[in-house]
């Protein structure tokens, strides 16, 4: 699929067609919102759920998981970041991994969309598998032969790949997966490392607590692959507003998200959670038998927890639960605890 060309009269075809021109291509389409510094993706086309077995459920309003790879070792990677910071087009060759584990190369043509203004709206990112030894073409370069850098480009692409499926095994038991967050006790123990760096630092750390409300009564009417994923629009859009990458998100229990802040103060986030809260009434997810509206909304209380005040994630966890439970919205900052373990005051 050509990018960039405007074919003969493609003018006179309807959006309609259009639509229908990308959802029959062979090529994987993706689509990416470049508004957002995070670069979630908002479209894929069938093609590229059939190539990688990932649906557009996995992937809408998630980051573009090329750009979350290591690219220090990988200078496809590196022109593939450097043209998207510089809004430019740019084609590359690399290995990647299907959803099921098996690896493929990939070629892959990136180019901005703009507006009618000009202004560049998304990223089109166009898959197609690679030809046969295109990884290693670069050591002919180098005076390799290009029998023996197909076989250094083979075994350097088996090690890599090795070495991602052993990362993505050790991620297995850090992500849930109804919702795509951390897993709570994963959350515990990254906390619990924040709070010592907190209190090294002389830094707050804030709790964030979201009760989904009435989501029990919404999984009642629509049953519960309809509440997971009630669950996991209403993680995306934290952790869309949560952008830096020291924060924190996981999913605590059927009804209840929590996230953690590290280096910000409650009155520093309270915009965030309102910006939080307003986007989940924004999806507008029905629940016709609701007691306290007709649509999914969450209840958030806020924990500060100053520097050296507490430093069990447990326990910090746990007193923004009752205070949730009790109807705040803002709880007092942590007191230091008289011992390790104790309920924060």
């Amino acid at each position: 699929m050509e990018i960039g060309r405007d074919a003969h009269g493609i003018k006179s075809l309807s959006r309609h067609f259009l639509e229908q021109v990308v959802a029959l291509s062979s090529e994987g389409i993706l689509v990416v919102d470049a508004q957002d510094p995070s670069l979630p993706v908002v479209y894929a086309n069938a093609a590229y759920e059939d190539l990688t077995g990932y649906s557009t459920a996995d992937l809408t309003c998630h980051p573009w998981s090329m750009l979350r790879r290591e690219a220090e070792s990988e200078p496809e990677l590196q022109r593939l970041r450097a043209a998207i910071g510089r809004a430019e087009a740019c084609r590359i060759t690399v290995a990647e991994l299907r959803k099921d584990g098996t690896a493929w190369v990939v070629d892959i043509h990136v180019a901005p969309l703009t507006n009618a203004r000009g202004d560049i709206r998304y990223f089109v990112c166009v898959h197609k598998p690679a030809v046969p030894g295109a990884v290693a073409a670069g050591h002919e370069a180098t005076g390799v032969s290009a029998e023996s850098g197909d076989a250094n480009g083979e075994l350097t692409l088996l090690q890599r790949e090795l070495g991602r499926a052993r990362q993505k095994i050790a991620n297995l038991d850090r992500i849930d997966p109804t919702t795509g967050l951390l897993r709570f006790v994963h959350f515990q123990e990254t906390l619990r490392r924040d709070l010592s760096m907190a209190r090294r630092d002389q830094r707050f750390v804030t709790l964030l607590v979201f009760e989904i409300v009435e989501l029990d009564v919404y999984r009642q009417t629509f049953g519960s692959k309809a509440a997971d994923s009630c669950q996991r629009m209403i993680g995306a859009q934290i952790m869309r507003t949560l952008r830096r990458a020291g924060d924190l998100c996981a999913r605590y229990d059927d009804t209840t998200l929590v996230a953690a802040v590290p280096g910000h103060t409650p009155d520093d986030v309270r915009h965030l959670v309102d910006q939080i809260a307003d986007n989940v009434r924004q999806l507008g997810l029905h629940n016709p038998r609701g007691r306290s509206g007709r649509h999914i909304a969450v209840r958030p209380v806020l924990i500060g927890c100053p520097p050296g005040t507490q430093d069990d994630a447990e326990v910090l966890v746990t007193r923004g639960l009752a205070e949730q439970r009790s109807g705040a919205r803002t709880a007092a900052p942590a007191k230091p605890p008289s011992s390790r373990g104790s309920a924060a005051g």
